[in-house]
């Protein structure tokens, strides 16, 4: 499991497709918000777990999500349609304020005359593959606008 994000200016990266690798589903531990652990938990059993005063998803020995499967080479989510909101969002990272020694201008967009800062995860493999970033834009913000409302 990766400890940490590579994140670059949206520009930077331009564009993104998700490839259906399964990376992102190995390499980072999966945060949860509160009524994400209950509502899965109460779904599907143990498989959230809590340390400190966050919780997670439950890794499988090999350090993957214990929903991911494959069909062949082609990942999938078994909890696709409720999957974790930092699942949705994933490649892409939004502050507020700018990232501290990361391109501020090549982040930096403007939402109904809010500023905010949109990053994309480097090392995921869809990063600079596929379809325009800029058309994505405003479903990628109304993703995090729902997420971040829960606790």
């Amino acid at each position: 499991m990766r400890k940490g994000h590579e994140y670059i200016g949206w520009r930077e990266a331009e564009t993104w497709r998700c490839m259906r690798c399964g990376y992102c589903c190995k390499a980072f531990a999966i945060p949860l918000k509160f009524i994400e652990a209950l509502e899965l938990t109460r779904r599907y059993g143990p498989v959230a777990m809590q340390i400190g005063e966050k919780y997670y998803l439950v890794k499988r020995n090999d350090g993957s999500c214990i929903f991911l499967r494959y069909n062949g080479p082609i990942a999938y989510c078994q909890i696709y349609l409720e999957r974790p909101g930092c699942c949705r969002l994933y490649p892409f990272h939004i502050t507020k304020k700018p990232l501290k020694g990361e391109g501020v201008k090549n982040a930096k967009i403007k939402i109904n005359g809010t500023t905010l800062y949109l990053y994309v995860d480097a090392t995921c493999p869809g990063v600079g593959v596929g379809y325009p970033i800029k058309n994505i834009i405003y479903k990628i913000v109304e993703l995090w606008e729902k997420y971040k409302k829960y606790p």
